[in-house]
């Protein structure tokens, strides 16, 4: 007959030391310490820096604006005779091709001037005695339109239009260009790629490279007035042989990128 007797010490021997280590952590102040464990991670080392790009474009459209003034002895005939050069300058514009959406009433007023009289060397105004005394006067009416004109090869033809026309004041034109947001995408691209050229440069110096983009904020496209070139506004009412160069714009885009530092 085969002796089993050892083949249940050890397993009897465990379960006595679990039960009496049951016993001792319930029952007594006695607690095992078990130790801890805690997990770290290392903080990622980041670099913030600014990137810019800028693009230069031939300018597309040209705005100009033209006003018609009228002084007359009544307030309905100033507003007519306004009214009347205003019609008659915005037919022209139309017919050469100004679509009506291109056409906006930027002013229109009319107000009666004020006259001083002094007779006599006798004047009853106290508060400004060297004038004289107030008196009503004629009347004026002014109005005006801006014209935005999206063929700039044809500002001339325009400029000569307005000049020959009833209006009493031509200014323009002023060249930019048709939409510069069409451009924010491109100039985002290379606005993060000039970033991280820079961020490169000074993660070299410390052993260190460039990783993925943590945060980025953009700034909108604006133009840069310090190489804007356009013709110079005119203003005139007779005829003017002007030879006008639409010129270029340059636009710009910047950001701050935070990069991971590896």
């Amino acid at each position: 007959m085969l002796n089993t007797t050892h083949r249940f010490k050890k397993p009897a021997l465990v379960f006595t030391l679990i039960l009496l280590l049951i016993v001792l952590t319930r029952f007594t102040n006695l607690k095992p310490d078990w130790g801890s464990f805690e997990i770290k991670t290392r903080q990622a080392s980041t670099i913030t820096v600014t990137g810019k790009a800028e693009k230069q474009e031939l300018n597309q459209i040209a705005y100009f604006t033209a006003g018609v003034e009228s002084i007359e002895e009544s307030k309905e005939a100033a507003l007519k005779k306004s009214t009347e050069a205003m019609n008659q300058l915005i037919e022209q514009v139309k017919a050469f091709g100004i679509q009506a959406e291109d056409i906006q009433t930027q002013n229109a007023n009319v107000y009666q001037e004020t006259e001083y009289v002094k007779e006599t060397g006798v004047t009853n105004n106290l508060m400004y005695p060297d004038r004289g005394d107030a008196q009503k006067g004629d009347w004026r009416a002014n109005n005006s339109v801006d014209i935005t004109l999206r063929d700039v090869k044809r500002a001339e033809e325009l400029l000569a239009i307005l000049n020959n026309s009833g209006a009493n004041y031509v200014t323009g034109p002023n060249f930019s260009l048709d939409d510069a947001d069409q451009l924010a995408d491109e100039l985002l691209a290379e606005a993060v790629k000039n970033a991280r050229a820079k961020a490169e440069k000074i993660a070299a110096t410390n052993q260190q490279k460039v990783g993925k983009i943590i945060t980025l904020s953009e700034d909108a496209v604006y133009p840069l007035y310090e190489n804007y070139r356009s013709a110079m506004p005119l203003s005139g009412g007779g005829g003017m042989d002007a030879k006008l160069e639409p010129g270029s714009s340059t636009t710009a885009k910047t950001v701050s990128v935070t990069f991971e530092l590896n």
